[in-house]
């Protein structure tokens, strides 16, 4: 097989998960079978600088000037044709639109969708019409790639073609789960904590699909039953002054702690006692948990999406989501069994290193992208073939 060009499109490249796994995916690759290039619909977002003079990597921009930009789509159907992409896989909406779109005037041979949540049940209009074109688009794709089994199920249930579907969870780099003792040690004493006190923490964005009130509520009650214990909130977003303003009225101020947006959170994972997810919505493959299996911490996770693909089988503990009760008993419980928290911990290392490392990931794209080159090439010939005996 020649050296394949595969191109990457994303909306932007802000700090998220999803645009942190393409950069990794596209850093990752085996640059000797592929060349990638990494589109944004716009430009100038902090991930940009972790693929700036990466041999093999190119990074492109179509400077959409707003939503009503179309002229934009006959940028990426111009760029798709010069640089002769073998295969190109968009994430997130309303990249995806655009890229099967241009791929199809473009007739790109490959095209692949990817879907990063489990399950959206709070949508925009926006939102909807986007899925609606996408859906319908999917036909015509090679591929749909979730990275849950919860995302498999939801993309069944907007119709999509079983025999297309095929799941590749998110991978993790190294240096994301290296736990050195004495960061741990000095950024819990940055953060005003002590060592014999128990210190819970979420790294999220601060959204609603996160419900950070029910981790705020749930952390009321815990503390009257631990009352020297803490709370970590590793993140930034749009809901932050409204946390903060009921983190006081709950009477929290003196144990919650709002870190803000961390490019680096390994060192705070680390200096986590127990790690928590309180997700009421669009989760597939959470790189938070990852790295806190990773990291050897409990966890304990809402059971939605695919939360419990990761935080089951004895690895955390799983409650429903939006009850704040449920949530904290799951929290005392774990606080209080330090033998089942250790048991939590190294059983999410193991899982981890078995399955969810950037090495596992990047191998399954490159090997996806392999298969769907050489189904096209198949096809190919048997259509000659065909030919050959119409005309003989």
């Amino acid at each position: 097989m020649r050296r394949l060009t595969v191109m990457l499109l994303v909306n932007d490249l802000r700090i998220g998960g999803a645009e942190r796994q393409l950069v990794e995916l596209a850093r990752g690759l085996d640059k000797t079978r592929f060349r990638a290039i990494v589109v944004t619909l716009y430009p100038g977002q902090p991930f940009e600088k972790d693929l700036c003079d990466v041999p093999g990597v190119e990074l492109r921009s179509l400077n959409r000037s707003g939503k009503y930009d179309a002229v934009a789509l006959l940028r990426l159907v111009s760029l798709m044709r010069r640089e002769r992409v073998d295969v190109v896989q968009p994430f997130l909406t309303p990249a995806t639109a655009f890229g099967l779109t241009a791929a199809l005037i473009a007739r790109t041979p490959v095209k692949i969708v990817t879907e990063r949540c489990g399950v959206r049940l709070n949508t925009h209009l926006g939102n909807n019409l986007y899925r609606f074109v996408e859906d319908r688009l999917t036909r015509f794709a090679n591929a749909a790639i979730p990275n849950s089994e919860a995302g498999a199920v939801y993309l069944r249930s907007r119709g999509i073609s079983d025999n297309k579907i095929r799941v590749i969870y998110n991978g993790v780099a190294p240096e994301r789960v290296q736990l050195d003792a004495s960061r741990r040690a000095a950024l819990r004493k940055q953060l005003g904590v002590a060592e014999e006190s128990p210190l819970i923490g979420i790294v999220a964005s601060l959204t609603p699909a996160k419900d950070h009130v029910t981790l705020l509520n749930a952390a009321a009650i815990v503390l009257r039953e631990v009352p020297d214990a803490k709370f970590l909130l590793v993140g930034d977003g749009p809901l932050r002054a409204d946390l903060e303003r009921r983190a006081s009225t709950l009477g929290l101020s003196g144990s919650v702690i709002f870190a803000g947006h961390q490019t680096e959170v390994a060192g705070y994972i680390g200096a986590m006692d127990l790690a928590v997810l309180s997700s009421c919505d669009h989760e597939g493959c959470s790189n938070f948990l990852l790295e806190a299996m990773g990291l050897g911490r409990p966890m304990v996770a809402t059971d939605v999406g695919g939360n419990k693909e990761l935080a089951g089988d004895g690895v955390g503990a799983l409650v429903p989501p939006s009850d704040p009760k449920k949530l904290a008993e799951a929290l005392l419980r774990v606080l209080s069994d330090r033998e089942e928290a250790g048991r939590m911990g190294a059983r999410g290392r193991e899982v981890f290193r078995k399955r969810f490392t950037l090495e596992t990931m990047v191998g399954a794209y490159e090997d996806l992208y392999a298969q769907l080159w050489e189904d096209r090439d198949r096809k190919q010939v048997r259509g000659r073939r065909q030919e050959a005996v119409g005309e003989g």
